[in-house]
């Protein structure tokens, strides 16, 4: 939150410097909906136990928002709008593996059953919610059209992670049986160096994204934002993570000057 401060600060400080008409600014609001599908590699969490790849597909869209300032200089032809806001993001993923019983009660923290052999396959369907939390500075170059009210822009987008986790439910079968495990919450920006599953998924403190998007301004000091945005640069350090995630949001901007 102090590098939103910061930002903010030296955002609405030069925009007072310039203060010139062709200079704009303000807060803006917005609602964030993701989604993204991640293919994870074997894990080895022993010389002779290994988690095998798993295939984590999309499950629904996750809400979450964002809320900042911007401001935006305009030439004769074309504007850049730069902003600073902090953003929470959530992705709903879900994955089926088969392992052996004794790795999934292990995993699971718990003992396997007497009667249970070590070996039997065991059906784990697992189901996720991740949430990031980040500062986010885009950088946005764009166009207006029908007498400045109608815009288009484009430009990367610069994210600070400053929180990130992942609550998984595990719910496995054993042939004919079902059973849950307890519900586990794992840091992924401080991960437990201990578990090669969490530094597995660690995220990056920065990253990138590229962005694309389309307004309208009402009234001359309402403006109403849709964007697209993929981080091209990868939010895990893990460069073996394979996949796809994508930002969609709808802002509502009030212009203060």
């Amino acid at each position: 939150m102090k590098q939103l401060q910061l930002t903010a600060l030296a955002l609405l400080i030069g925009s007072a410097a310039l203060a010139q008409t062709s200079f704009e600014g303000g807060i803006k609001g917005a609602g964030t909906f993701t989604n993204g599908h991640t293919t994870i590699p074997p894990i080895s969490i022993s010389s002779l136990a290994t988690i095998p790849q798993l295939e984590n597909k999309g499950n629904g869209t996750g809400t979450g928002y964002s809320f900042g300032v911007w401001g935006r200089k305009n030439f004769s032809s074309f504007y850049v709008q730069v902003e600073a806001t902090y953003n929470n993001y959530k992705l709903y993923q879900k994955a089926d593996i088969t392992i052996p019983a004794a790795l999934a009660f292990g995993i699971a923290g718990t003992s396997l059953p007497s009667q249970i052999p070590a070996a039997t396959p065991t059906a784990i369907a697992i189901t996720s919610e991740s949430i990031l939390e980040s500062v986010n500075v885009p950088i946005l170059f764009g166009k207006k059209f029908a007498d400045d009210r109608f815009r288009v822009f484009v430009g990367p987008t610069l994210l600070f992670t400053t929180k990130a986790s992942a609550t998984r439910n595990n719910l496995a079968t054993i042939g004919t049986n079902s059973l849950s495990f307890p519900q586990t919450t794992t840091d992924l920006k401080n991960p437990n160096r201990n578990d090669p599953t969490q530094v597995a998924l660690e995220v990056k403190p920065f990253t990138y994204a590229a962005e694309v998007g389309v307004g309208y301004t009402l009234g001359r000091i309402l403006d109403i934002d849709a964007r697209y945005a993929v981080p091209v640069g990868g939010i895990y350090k893990n460069k073996d993570i394979k996949g796809y995630l994508g930002i969609a949001s709808l802002s509502l901007g009030l212009k203060l000057f």
